[in-house]
């Protein structure tokens, strides 16, 4: 049991310098921007290489369903990552997997078990890992949302129409989840898809109440050919009373989740306070003692 727990310690640890060590998304960004700016392009990566390699394998195996789901979910990430890679990554979790049983239980004898355990950890650590992805994703996406709606009231209210709007706020706003969704908004455009079908993409792709309440009320607006500032305007207001009651239920929560770490430190402080004291009397000390005072 010690060892199973210092092979775990060691493989948090490790995973704890290996995210400590990657750069930090803004530098990625920045990164990104300046070599698409001089025009260099990206050198394959050992997962692309890799996904190439095992492209023949993996077209045979029957996981067309299970590659447009991930597709999805990749697209709701904004992981520019193909769903062939990400079935890759999965096929190294599981390799992970037995080399972790190896190690951990060893080869002496054969758990059948545990080994489907250490299979499903790599094959489920992927998934989770986009999963977070996907949820402080679309948790960025609700919180700045309403400050861009408001950016593109004020644009449209001074006569700009709205995709030049969308295009001002997306370049002078700063590098966020939201613009780059936003960004994608336009590129669709361009190159010729509808404006309100690029808008059912957009809320299908991000799934927040946020997005689809603005795609929703951009394509009433452009099919009743209302008035578009003042149906942003009272959209805004919307947004904002929504991120209020948002904030209000997470701040409610707070105690509550407040509430097992608590509990863990005044546990371990209880332990290291009472510890020697009870390893003492199981041992016997206090008996000593008491004989001790008698004579």
């Amino acid at each position: 049991m010690l060892t199973t727990l210092s092979f775990i310690l060691l493989f948090a640890c490790v995973m704890c310098l290996f995210w400590a060590l990657m750069p930090d998304i803004a530098q990625r960004l920045i990164r990104r921007r300046v070599l698409r700016e001089v025009g260099v392009d990206n050198p394959p990566t050992a997962l692309s290489q890799l996904t190439e390699l095992l492209a023949p394998i993996n077209r045979r195996l029957p996981t067309t369903w299970y590659l447009a789901s991930i597709r999805k979910r990749l697209d709701s990430a904004g992981v520019r990552v193909g769903a062939m890679q990400f079935l890759v990554m999965q096929q190294l979790g599981v390799i992970a997997g037995l080399i972790l049983y190896v190690l951990v239980i060893g080869t002496d004898a054969f758990k059948p078990w545990w080994l489907v355990v250490f299979v499903l950890m790599g094959v489920y650590v992927p998934v989770m890992w986009l999963g977070n992805r996907i949820a402080a994703r679309r948790q960025s996406i609700s919180r700045d949302l309403p400050e861009i709606v408001d950016l593109l009231t004020l644009c449209v209210d001074a006569g700009i129409d709205f995709m030049s709007a969308l295009t001002r706020v997306v370049k002078e706003y700063k590098a966020c989840p939201t613009t780059e969704e936003l960004g994608l908004i336009l590129r669709e455009v361009r190159v010729g898809k509808r404006r309100r079908d690029a808008l059912r993409a957009f809320a299908e792709r991000v799934q927040t109440a946020e997005a689809s309440s603005l795609a929703r009320t951009l394509i009433q607006a452009d099919r009743m050919g209302t008035g578009l500032a003042e149906s942003m305007a009272i959209l805004s207001e919307d947004m904002r009373i929504q991120r209020y009651h948002w904030a209000e239920r997470f701040a409610q929560q707070a105690p509550l989740k407040m509430l097992l770490p608590l509990l863990c430190s005044l546990g371990a402080a209880l332990l290291i306070v009472a510890g020697p004291i009870m390893g003492q009397f199981l041992s016997g000390g206090f008996g000593d003692i008491t004989q001790m005072q008698a004579r």
